[in-house]
């Protein structure tokens, strides 16, 4: 009974962690086709610009400035981390990966 029960952990740890890897590839894609539009819709947006200039007010050195594509891949992992809400702390912590 007790193999079966940790086939069973086992079984939902490795889906578990084959999810993620994909998770991660998925906005990896994300990051990397974003930065293709880099030099027509630039680094930089208004989005970016506001977190840049609050978040280390609000986190402090934690920060790291961030561009739109990383923005876009932070928030996109963040989404799949069970919809973890998108703010200066989730995205320094992302980012810092």
């Amino acid at each position: 009974m007790i193999i079966i029960k940790l086939n069973i952990v086992f079984s939902t740890f490795a889906i578990t962690s084959a999810q993620y890897l994909f998770d991660l590839f998925k906005c990896n894609d994300v990051l990397l086709k974003c930065q293709e539009t880099e030099l027509n819709l630039g680094k930089y947006n208004k989005t970016t610009d506001d977190y840049n200039r609050n978040c280390p007010k609000e986190i402090g050195s934690k920060w790291s400035n961030i561009t739109r594509c990383e923005l876009e891949a932070a928030t996109c992992l963040l989404n799949m981390l069970n919809q973890m809400k998108v703010n200066c702390d989730n995205i320094a912590d992302i980012m810092h990966l």
